[in-house]
């Protein structure tokens, strides 16, 4: 009887998660798509380079963000899946934003070297779930916290395993809904990148920063428009 009591117990609170989670991923694909619908209509957005993000498979989405609100919705855009993104653990804090980020499935930054309940977080999204992570240093920043916050994420692609997609996000000049003349914006998607296992171990930490500049380089270069 008591054995039974504890199955009936133990389904009904896999119902009540299973629930949960379903409104969750409700919630994201309503924010999903307004916020597709805002961006096209008022900002003309613009997608380059959608095919590299996989289909199915585990993957961290890596760009400099110069908003993190706006850059959230941009990239949610790239993929019918669910993107994770680390969010800076103030913004987590805020009363409004942060009950909503985790809500959509979005968690926080480490706050110092001994936090590790964000990268335990990374670690279940990528290689329990096989989900999409997208991390996104700030450009408020300057260029060596960049490349020091890149070699940080070349480390989780390391032990999860996992490529690497450089992404940038910008404004263009463009005719906003076809007439007039105003800012619109694009995001092009890079090419995967593999890292190798070797720059996880201390004395290759030299090529490691070296690869982390090299990303934030491509993120730089795909904000480049060419000429014809």
């Amino acid at each position: 009887m008591v054995e039974s009591s504890t199955v009936v117990e133990k389904e009904e609170k896999e119902d009540k998660l299973n629930t949960k989670a379903l409104g969750f991923d409700l919630l994201y694909a309503g924010f999903k798509s307004i916020g597709g619908l805002g961006l096209k209509a008022v900002l003309d957005l613009k997608i380059e380079g959608k095919e590299n993000v996989p289909v199915r498979g585990k993957a961290i989405l890596v760009t400099i963000s110069k908003n993190v609100i706006r850059d959230i919705l941009v990239v949610s855009q790239l993929t019918g899946r669910k993107v994770h993104f680390m969010i800076n653990h103030k913004l987590m804090k805020h009363q409004i934003y942060g009950p909503i980020f985790k809500s959509l499935g979005m968690f926080r930054s480490t706050i110092d070297k001994d936090d590790t309940e964000p990268i335990d977080k990374v670690f279940e999204l990528l290689n329990e779930k096989g989900d999409l992570v997208a991390m996104t240093p700030e450009a408020k920043h300057d260029r060596e916290i960049q490349i020091k916050s890149i070699a940080g994420i070349i480390k989780f692609a390391i032990v999860g395993d996992t490529p690497i997609i450089p992404l940038s996000i910008y404004g263009y000049k463009t005719k906003l809904l076809g007439i007039f003349p105003g800012d619109g914006l694009k995001v092009k998607v890079g090419n995967p990148i593999r890292v190798d296992k070797k720059l996880n171990r201390e004395k290759f930490r030299a090529q490691r920063y070296e690869l982390a500049e090299d990303i934030l380089n491509i993120i730089e270069t795909l904000r480049v428009e060419p000429e014809f």
